[in-house]
């Protein structure tokens, strides 16, 4: 492989580089995650792609390359797990993915989450793009909830098996990915990196992709990705990035399978009557207040929750149609109801 050559492409500016192909990306992305880069050549090639932006066919080839450099996380289940990769963290508005996520186990489908460590959203230093300091992660909701948190692929496929909910630090999940993640701190933006951790597929079974952006041009290429993949996904602008509806408007969902995209459920876009009961602030333990009256049944689950989870339920094949998984959802929650 030829780096320089690689990087002259790729670096000449956003009207200028060129797209890799699917071969060279996953080769390339092989060799990254596998330390055998330089530091200045990684660094330049970070930057480069947060500049450029990168082709359907090279987050192919960086998703092939990182699906094969993983241990399998394994696991026999009736119905299609469910994905939810968790790297950004909510500053402005509680994280409720963890309570999408309790509430799709107890329904039954397998929830594993992967993201950072409970101490990776601290930063010494203040960053401009997407600065992750302050931030509430999913991983802190998880210990502070008493939630199932991996420490190795094994026991994530462990605790998916016995309990229906894991989260997996990505450090567990890819250590070279974990590597090429850290070098954010240091070069001060975000990369293509951020953009692959949405799409792999940590099982060797088929698998639902839960895939929330920022950024309306990132929907239309996780969907494409999608589309030339076969794989099943619901695509929606995040909540600050985060895989989960916003609570107070719903977003469009978009629906993914067998290479087609769909306009799942259009967005709420009707004046807002009455806003739903939420979180008193955003902090960790209101977070985990707000998770145990939902899950008690004290207070109702969000609209634009339960439509999210009712998509969920029929893409993983837990239910056959939307009115049987909103059924099956509110049963649940009845259920569960003390």
């Amino acid at each position: 492989m030829n780096l320089p050559q690689i990087v002259g492409r790729v670096a000449r500016g956003r009207e200028h580089a060129e797209d890799l192909s699917l071969e060279e990306a996953q080769a390339l992305f092989a060799a990254w995650l596998t330390g055998k880069l330089p530091d200045l050549g990684a660094g330049a090639l970070w930057t480069a792609y947060r500049i450029k932006g990168e082709s359907v066919d090279e987050l192919r080839g960086f998703v092939r390359a990182t699906e094969a450099s993983l241990q399998p996380v394994v696991l026999d289940s009736a119905c299609q797990p469910v994905i939810l990769p968790s790297y950004n963290g909510t500053r402005r508005a509680a994280n409720l993915l963890p309570l999408l996520a309790c509430i799709l186990a107890r329904c039954g489908v397998p929830v594993l989450l992967h993201g950072l460590h409970a101490s990776s959203t601290e930063s010494a230093i203040t960053l401009s793009d997407h600065d992750p300091s302050g931030r509430v992660g999913t991983a802190r909701i998880f210990t502070e909830f008493g939630l199932p948190i991996a420490q190795d692929n094994v026991q994530a496929g462990t605790q998916l098996q016995q309990q229906g909910l894991s989260y997996l630090p990505v450090e567990q999940l890819c250590p070279g990915l974990g590597r090429i993640l850290r070098l954010r701190q240091q070069l001060g933006v975000r990369s293509s990196v951020h953009t692959v951790v949405k799409l792999i597929n940590p099982f060797r079974i088929p698998a639902v992709h839960c895939a929330g952006v920022t950024h309306p041009p990132y929907l239309a290429l996780l969907q494409a990705f999608f589309t030339a993949t076969g794989r099943r996904a619901l695509c929606l602008r995040g909540t600050e990035g985060e895989p989960f509806a916003n609570p107070k408007r719903r977003p469009d969902l978009h629906t993914c399978l067998a290479g087609e995209c769909t306009l799942w459920m259009a967005k709420d876009d009707k004046s807002l009557l009455q806003i739903p009961v939420l979180p008193d602030d955003q902090g960790v333990n209101a977070t985990c207040r707000f998770m145990e009256q939902v899950l008690a049944g004290h207070v109702p689950l969000p609209p634009a929750l339960a439509d999210q989870a009712i998509c969920l339920l029929c893409l993983s094949g837990r239910c056959a149609d939307v009115d049987s998984a909103r059924a099956h959802l509110f049963q649940t929650l009845s259920r569960d109801a003390v």
